[in-house]
């Protein structure tokens, strides 16, 4: 059996999709692992780097840039932040907080005052609004200071906008600029290959599939939903049985569930394959799956 670590990239644009994986993957969603795994092996799950009680299940870029007032990265050059800041999601125990951090920068803007604010909306509908502490420039040159919000939980919220606020004359909040983000799907490719029997898309060339199946994440009302798509393939095989299982666990490894699709068979040695669509389960706790191509032994037991 073949085995491929996929590591991911975190360069990538947010929320969007992964590369190659034949067996063990990580991934931004859920910031933990989704396995691969071959023909009914074994696999030994990666620690996540992040607090095991709260999952990662996403992330963005921040950056708003207005004339004196800026929130993005540290670095300031040219009257502008040089890099971004950043919106992750967290998912704890069903509860979805999104927290803020980067750093709010105020240039040439001589007694003037100001403050991040958080706007957080269910289904496009403002649901609350949290604010970040005061901050005030004393004279004309460049200040710059951390930001680290995180003020707000809920089971509801989907979408949140991100402001620089500053204080007027009339001593009222007014926003200077703004940047909205709303927690879409991951996507993950998925590609399974072994001699006979491979999961991927549905292109055949060769010996195995020229693309990659897809899991997405979806979350909505406390629940993390993944759904795997693609094509199975039983090829120079007559008679042999397969089917996909997927394994779904915790952060701590704790089984949720486990849940199969259903058996197709070759009637012969040519080349079969039948669409994958499985979407079995939903948890508020799940972190990671394990996704095998299991097949039918002479003994009637699956492996």
């Amino acid at each position: 059996m073949r085995h491929t670590t996929f590591i991911p990239n975190f360069h990538q644009n947010a929320f969007s999709g992964w590369r190659h994986v034949t067996r063990k993957t990580a991934i931004p969603l859920l910031c933990t692992i989704l396995t691969v795994s071959l023909l009914g092996s074994t696999t030994t799950s990666i620690v996540s780097a992040e607090d095991l009680k709260a999952t990662r299940i996403g992330w963005s870029s921040i950056k708003i840039t207005e004339s004196g007032f800026d929130f993005g990265g540290e670095t300031f050059l040219a009257g502008a932040p040089t890099d971004d800041g950043w919106l992750d999601w967290y998912l704890v125990d069903g509860q979805l907080t999104p927290s803020l951090s980067g750093h709010l920068h105020l240039n040439d803007v001589r007694d003037l005052c100001a403050r991040m604010r958080m706007d957080y909306y269910v289904g496009g509908r403002l649901w609350t609004t949290k604010t970040g502490g005061q901050v005030c420039a004393p004279d004309d040159t460049h200040h710059e200071w951390n930001v680290s919000l995180e003020d707000y939980t809920s089971n509801k919220i989907d979408e949140v906008r991100v402001s620089i606020e500053k204080l007027t004359a009339t001593k009222d909040w007014t926003i200077v600029g703004s940047q909205r983000q709303k927690l879409v799907p991951v996507r993950d490719k998925v590609k399974i290959t072994e001699d006979g029997f491979d999961f991927g898309g549905q292109t055949f060339v060769g010996s195995g599939p020229t693309n990659s199946g897809e899991v997405i994440w979806t979350w909505g009302g406390g629940q993390v939903s993944p759904r795997l798509t693609g094509t199975l393939h039983i090829n120079n095989a007559a008679t042999a049985c397969a089917r996909i299982r997927i394994e779904y666990f915790r952060e701590d490894d704790t089984s949720l569930a486990d849940k199969f699709g259903g058996k197709v068979c070759a009637p012969d040695n040519r080349h079969h394959h039948w669409d994958v669509d499985l979407e079995p389960y939903s948890d508020g706790k799940l972190a990671y799956i394990k996704i095998s191509l299991q097949t039918l032994g002479a003994d009637d037991t699956w492996r």
